[in-house]
């Protein structure tokens, strides 16, 4: 009886060695299929939010007033973009370097206020919508990520801005004489930035994410964004529909 349970016993533990092992090399085996085969990483991509407040009341002919604060208050709203940028050169020991552009979308509504002040506010809404692009060189600093394990991208961005405006009442024209109220405006656009990469947060899933779907990094990211658009296109003067902003999004590297 004693030599069967031992015989049992021993046959028992060679098969939990056995099973362990397999288990273990099949885990190996899937480890060791990620390592050293990342996708090639040529572009990136963002998603963006800003709470914006266009710089409408600092032109200096306006002597002082403030028609945009007047109507529709201080409080910034927000603006929505995309942005993809090319990843064209890789910097050794520095990072990426390459073209970049975005579009976005910003829009703001108020009751419009009498040109009489004290009179209060009209029953008619008043609205200014801004179509924000711009084309930007992107330097993305991430050797303290490939190189160090450091979990931060800190970049910089600087180029040109162009937005399309559109003011309009609930006509659909800017006054009362029927006139319509858009154009555009172009200047200078320039940010500072720094992402956080999420891929330590979970290694599995990130490499499972390049291998699926090609994503090499997945970044949330906080930057300073300065729009100067200050020359008009098509006329004497602009509309100053540029501003500074925080802005705050999601990127993936591809």
């Amino acid at each position: 009886m004693k030599v069967r349970f031992a015989a049992w016993m021993t046959a028992l533990a060679v098969t939990s060695l056995s099973s362990f092992a397999s288990a273990q090399t099949r885990e190996d085996s899937l480890s060791s299929s990620h390592r050293g085969k990342e996708s090639p990483q040529n572009f990136a991509a963002e998603l963006r939010f800003a709470a914006f407040t266009p710089d409408v009341d600092t032109d200096p002919n306006l002597g002082g007033h403030t028609p945009y604060k007047d109507t529709f208050g201080p409080n910034p709203r927000v603006l929505v973009g995309v942005e993809l940028d090319w990843q064209v050169l890789r910097i050794p020991h520095l990072g990426t370097i390459g073209p970049g552009a975005s579009a976005g979308y910003w829009k703001v509504s108020a009751p419009a206020p009498f040109e009489d002040m004290a009179m209060g506010l009209s029953g008619e809404q008043t609205s200014l919508e801004i179509f924000p692009f711009y084309a930007v060189i992107v330097l993305r600093a991430d050797a303290l990520w490939r190189e160090l394990g450091v979990p931060l991208v800190p970049y910089g961005k600087i180029g040109l801005g162009y937005a399309i405006w559109r003011a309009s009442n609930t006509l659909g024209t800017s006054n009362a004489n029927g006139a319509s109220g858009e154009g555009s405006s172009l200047g200078r656009q320039y940010a500072l930035g720094l992402a956080f990469n999420l891929n330590p947060f979970d290694i599995y899933a990130a490499k499972t994410f390049d291998d699926s779907m090609g994503v090499n990094n997945s970044y949330i990211f906080g930057e300073w964004t300065r729009s100067d658009l200050d020359v008009g296109v098509g006329s004497a003067s602009a509309l100053r529909v540029g501003g500074t902003s925080w802005t705050f999004g999601l990127a993936f590297e591809f």
